[in-house]
């Protein structure tokens, strides 16, 4: 959503594709911190980590719906909301190697890289139909509402074992 959607809020905010490619250099490195998240994770637990990101993640994204009529406030919601969902890239594959037993391992892996194909086909597909009948804000607000139910599901991620 970030690399796509971005650029397409800049551009029709009227900030310019400079400031477009400025915001997409931005967010992208807050991946650089994965290996703290990383860390994070694993000192205070990945469930609470991917709650908390999943919150703040809504939290900033639905606000850049709100504050659409303000370029550079969304601008800064954008940021923010690259800065927390860094922290799911600090999970990495942690819930994959919990939810599956390490022996079944191998056999699940297809379906893994199955889910995450899908993942990659969902949310633009939605977010396409989306645009089609409502603004640019309604595909943030949309999405924010699939981050909350994300931080709902999170408390489901299965304990270290």
């Amino acid at each position: 959503m970030f690399f796509v959607y971005g650029p397409i809020y800049c551009v029709q905010s009227g900030l310019g594709e400079t400031v477009a490619g400025l915001l997409v250099s931005a967010g992208s490195g807050a991946v650089m911190l994965c290996p703290f998240w990383g860390w994070v994770g694993r000192r205070w637990g990945i469930r609470k980590l991917l709650m908390i990101d999943y919150a703040a993640s809504a939290v900033a994204t639905i606000a850049v719906a709100v504050v659409s009529d303000s370029p550079w406030v969304g601008i800064t919601f954008f940021l923010i909301a690259a800065f927390v969902t860094s922290m799911i890239d600090g999970a990495s594959n942690m819930l994959f190697l919990r939810a599956v037993h390490p022996h079944e391992r191998t056999e699940m892996t297809s379906a893994f890289v199955t889910f995450r194909d899908t993942s990659q086909i969902g949310p633009p597909g939605v977010f396409s139909a989306l645009l089609t009948v409502f603004a640019l804000p309604a595909m943030f607000v949309a999405a924010g509402v699939g981050m909350v139910a994300m931080a709902w599901y999170s408390r489901y991620v299965p304990r270290q074992y």
